[in-house]
């Protein structure tokens, strides 16, 4: 259940308890006046009586109030999360235009192999051969380029190499738009 259900069944409650209570203690007011009221039994009752109602007034006042606060001035959870979500969403386009626009400037082998890389973070330069269907030589002078222009890095491992995207290769966007 949302916040504004919850704050609406809150205040329809809170004001229907409040319009019998209030007219309870009109009664109650009309029956002391019809007495009279001196210090008897029955006005003492009529007075005890009032008093409570008073409590239960201030009581139902307060959950009448609580019921506007969710109502009107309480976050909705679902809605923040909806927001953030947008944002990030937002953000991840913007990443992969960035990257879309660091393409344009390379070779279509270049292209493909920083496609791959990004796609699998740590791609071993035997699976990235495979994939790319280039032979061995021809692999190592684009990686060799790539490593120059400081857009990938290798780690050797065993008799292979995994290979990274540099890290911040798309902050150069940051200098540009600031």
């Amino acid at each position: 259940m949302n916040n504004k259900k919850i704050g609406g069944s809150l205040v329809i409650l809170g004001l229907s308890l409040l319009l019998i209570l209030f007219s309870y203690n009109s009664k109650i007011n009309s029956s002391s006046n019809s007495i009279g009221c001196n210090p008897s039994p029955q006005c003492q009752k009529n007075n005890s009586l009032l008093t409570i109602s008073n409590i239960f007034i201030g009581i139902i006042s307060s959950l009448t109030s609580l019921g506007i606060y969710i109502l009107f001035f309480s976050e909705d959870k679902e809605l923040l999360n909806r927001i953030n979500t947008i944002e990030y969403d937002k953000k991840e386009l913007r990443e992969e235009e960035k990257f879309e626009f660091l393409l344009k400037a390379l070779s279509k082998d270049e292209q493909d192999i920083l496609r791959f890389i990004k796609a699998q973070e740590g791609i071993t330069q035997s699976t990235l051969r495979i994939k790319t269907g280039m032979s061995k030589t021809k692999l190592s002078f684009v990686l060799r380029d790539l490593e120059k222009k400081e857009l990938i890095k290798k780690e050797i491992a065993g008799k292979t190499n995994q290979l990274y995207l540099k890290a911040g290769i798309l902050s150069f966007s940051k200098q540009i738009t600031n």
